[in-house]
């Protein structure tokens, strides 16, 4: 018992935190990843299929509860529309919502939910307040009542009148008349009233069902003119699902057979709904997988289910599979499997203590192999494929098409490593549409997987071949040099430069309008001088910035102050803008790859102090890692409220890539998603018409208007565009969307005149009230900057076949403009930029 105690507070608080951190839960069983669900109800509304499940937890401390019984204090709603991505809508009905329910009680037991006339009604099961003649508490029935299925719903506060029982059911037969079914020692019916809130007959006990062992959980539908009262029933020692078949929904019912066997590993509860949808037919029901020491938290699942010509059913067996298709580009966790070998491959829990994180595939002998049906390859070639694997001595796993001696698609050498690494490997063939996956051991090491993804790697980043639009334009390589050599010493040894070198060693990028040297602007030296091979101007720029920026101890240990006087010395602010920690960890890495890390200064562990600093923030004195770890998007900045927003041009998902490929500190995964879900974000962000999008956001992508300013596009909103430009070109995973991106901004810059589009806008493409001032001048302008970036979309195929933009920037001169305002710093930086990306010279630098 000590040790299950020690097991339930640990996950106790592991449950608390992933039911934070997500709202997005995925396919296979369980199909709720992130909490403890139990006693599905499946309801097809409006073309989506909703879950109504009950919700398990751990028993609070201290409210006088048994440690080692069932315990639900509320209800969330579930949906989907292909029943492999579903959505946690959120909480809709608790305990503490009507004052007949026991608020102590922890028994909100198995729900329901159904639709009449435009609304929804949630019926549920609660313990009330009335005590019977034994002194106990009863259970009762509520009901909640919304316009949608999602919510909110309002709680009635009163039950029905003349149910006493638990886990009501409710069918509206095609005349309209609606029945509730409930358990409560036998399994009752009764009429209800048009109004969906009363009865409208006697209860009444449905007969001819078995006399011997626990029955509850009534679930009734009706099938081709038949009703099948379904439910599960304790005929040993577990509950399972049996039917029983009449021509009138209040029966008589005749007992007909099996839906499901009692659990294998000893579940002592199932509790099921039987739901149609898009012509297929599915049984939900629930086990411990999650809690295999305690089966009084369990997890929802799903199975299909057929039926035989005369009408019966036919007998589920329960899967890890589950339902639906898995797209080939996802990870697909094969430890969800269909089949496996007899020997050699097991499935375990990646981490014992907390089961949340998933299960791996443990692979143990030679020609083990285990397979993962239904996969969709779609119709685009595939061309590599990634696990995510660990093998202390190392291995080698064979892809296979459809069985364990089918058509060998790919090789995968696992390295030797104590730690889970991804690997890439290419595909040797690909076929498209819907296969079935096999992974086959091929060495006699052990391996273990987690999952295993398909990828088109058409991305300079995968195949070396980083465009050169400049040459396509038709301007000659020198010509091209000659330009790429002009921008570079204008910034960096001109008169009107912004990098300016201190002592023998040092050397700092400023923004001279602003007077101040900021993190952005260092960062942003230090990546044209990685990208351009000068190692020298690299260097310096670190060393000046890690010994005057760089916060060395205290809460902000790590990380940068983002602004400072290069003169005085003085920093204008101890902050961080996460864009700088960003830019300067991708810098790193690069250098890295490109310089190694014995020439002087040791370049990856440089990076590593940064990341190693980020997981180490714990809101301690308010400071955070510099990504939102709920939302998994990069913040404003790192403490504060401005965790809590972010800035769209902060978002560059092509870094966050490379991190995860370099930055070897065990947070791979989380990478990789959070480029993923900054893809996302931006879809959310830029205009539907315009492509705009605001300075400043949520991270829903809704504007979040500051103290200093309204919302509007305007000066940081200028980098959107090349962040999406060097996505597309390096990795190419959202092509669709961001040709449809680009699209949208050139035809939007292309109405208002290529030689006349200003620099700041309401994302709608109206002129705002608000304009913001730079270098004392406060108006609108054809900013250099905003060229640059704008010619950078080109980079997207067929945006702009005939180089119109390209050659706009190619005949733009880094000079003052007529009033004399000059901005050599963000102006020229950003045209620099671009013309490092339209002539092949921004890359993701790799080893060679």
């Amino acid at each position: 018992m000590t040790n299950l105690t020690a097991f339930f507070t640990s996950l106790s608080i592991l449950v608390a935190v992933l039911f934070v951190q997500n709202t997005n839960v995925s396919a296979q069983n369980p199909f709720i990843r992130n909490q403890f669900t139990a006693d599905p109800s499946a309801r097809v509304f409006n073309d989506k299929i909703y879950v109504f499940p009950s919700h398990d937890i751990l028993a609070p401390e201290g409210e006088n509860l048994r440690k080692d019984w069932f315990c639900m204090e509320d209800y969330h709603v579930f949906s989907s529309e292909n029943l492999t991505d579903w959505t946690d809508h959120g909480m809709i009905v608790s305990q503490y919502d009507a004052p007949w329910i026991d608020s102590t009680s922890y028994s909100m037991w198995a729900p329901d939910c159904v639709e009449h006339n435009g609304k929804y009604y949630f019926y549920f099961p609660a313990n009330t307040n009335e005590v019977d003649e034994n002194g106990r508490k009863g259970f009762g029935i509520g009901v909640a009542v919304a316009d949608q299925p999602e919510g909110p719903y309002v709680t009635q506060q009163e039950n029905i009148k003349g149910i006493k029982g638990i886990d009501p059911n409710v069918l509206i037969d095609k005349d309209g008349q609606a029945y509730i079914y409930w358990s409560h020692g036998h399994i009752f019916v009764a009429k209800l009233k048009e109004n969906m809130l009363e009865l409208d007959s006697e209860p009444m006990i449905i007969p001819n069902l078995p006399e011997k062992g626990l029955k509850e959980g009534p679930w009734v539908f009706e099938r081709n003119g038949l009703y099948y009262l379904t439910f599960p029933h304790v005929e040993n020692k577990t509950e399972r699902l049996e039917y029983a078949i009449g021509d009138n929904p209040m029966g008589p019912f005749k007992m007909t057979g099996v839906i499901m066997d009692e659990s294998p590993t000893g579940c002592w509860t199932n509790h099921h709904s039987i739901v149609e949808y898009n012509k297929q037919w599915y049984l939900f029901y629930h086990h411990n997988d999650y809690s295999p020491q305690f089966d009084k938290n369990r997890s929802v699942r799903v199975d299909s289910l057929f039926f035989n010509a005369d009408g019966t059913i036919q007998k589920v067996i329960p899967s890890l599979r589950g339902v639906g298709l898995t797209k080939a580009t996802n990870n697909i966790e094969i430890d969800r499997y269909s089949t496996i070998s007899n020997s050699g491959a097991t499935i375990g829990f990646k981490n014992s203590t907390n089961p949340f994180e998933g299960w791996k595939t443990i692979f143990d002998s030679r020609d083990a192999w285990i397979q993962y049906d239904a996969v969709d390859f779609g119709d685009q070639k595939l061309t590599s494929v990634q696990v995510r694997a660990l093998s202390e001595e190392g291995g080698t796993l064979q892809i296979r098409l459809n069985h364990a001696d089918g058509l060998v698609v790919g090789e995968v050498s696992i390295p030797q490593s104590a730690e889970w690494k991804i690997i890439d490997a290419p595909l040797s063939k690909f076929q498209s549409g819907v296969q079935n996956l096999v992974v086959v051991n091929k060495a006699d090491n052990p391996v273990e997987v987690d999952w295993i993804r398909f990828e088109n790697q058409t991305g300079a980043y995968y195949t070396g071949n980083y465009p050169n639009l400049l040459l396509e334009a038709g301007y000659s390589q020198q010509e091209i040099d000659a330009k790429l050599s002009k921008a570079y010493y204008d910034l960096f040894e001109g008169p009107n430069r912004v990098y300016f070198e201190v002592g023998d060693s040092m050397a700092y990028v400023s923004d001279l309008k602003n007077h101040d040297a900021r993190s952005e602007g260092l960062s942003y030296g230090m990546m044209v001088a990685v990208q351009l091979d000068k190692k020298e101007v690299f260097d310096r720029i670190w060393r000046w910035t890690k010994k005057y920026t760089q916060h060395q101890g205290g809460p902000r240990d790590g990380y940068f102050a983002w602004s400072i006087n290069p003169e005085t010395m003085v920093k204008n602010s101890e902050g961080s803008a996460s864009d700088g920690e960003l830019f300067f960890v991708t810098t790193l890495l690069f250098a890295s790859n490109r310089w190694g890390n014995d020439t002087g200064i040791d370049y990856y562990a440089e990076a590593r102090r940064i990341l190693d600093a980020m997981w180490a923030k714990d809101g301690t004195g308010g400071i955070h890692h510099v990504i939102n770890l709920e939302h998994k998007q990069i913040s404003f900045v790192p403490e504060g409220g401005g965790y809590e927003w972010t800035d769209p041009s902060y978002h560059v998902p092509a870094f966050l890539e490379v991190w995860a490929d370099f930055a070897n500190d065990g947070h791979e995964q989380f990478y990789r998603d959070c480029a993923d879900t900054a893809r996302m974000f931006l879809h959310r962000a830029c205009h539907a018409e315009t492509g705009l999008n605001f300075d400043y956001t949520n991270f829903d992508g809704i504007a979040h208007p500051t103290r200093w300013m309204p919302a509007g596009f305007r000066y940081d909103s200028w980098r959107v565009p090349m962040n999406i430009a060097m996505d597309y070109v390096w990795f190419g995973k959202d092509k669709a969307w961001q040709e449809d991106y680009a699209a949208r901004i050139h035809g939007f810059l292309r109405k208002e005149g290529i030689n006349d589009f200003v620099d700041q806008y309401n994302p709608d493409g109206t002129t705002p009230e608000f304009i913001l001032q730079a270098g004392g001048f406060q108006k609108l302008r054809h900013s250099l900057g905003f060229i640059s970036t704008a010619a950078t979309v080109s980079l997207i195929d067929e945006v702009d076949p005939d180089y119109d933009f390209v050659h706009k920037l190619w005949n733009e001169k880094l000079e003052p403009y007529e009033d004399e305002y000059f901005d050599p710093y963000f102006d020229g930086l950003m045209y620099l930029f671009s013309l490092m990306h339209l002539s092949g010279n921004y890359q993701a630098i790799v080893p060679e």
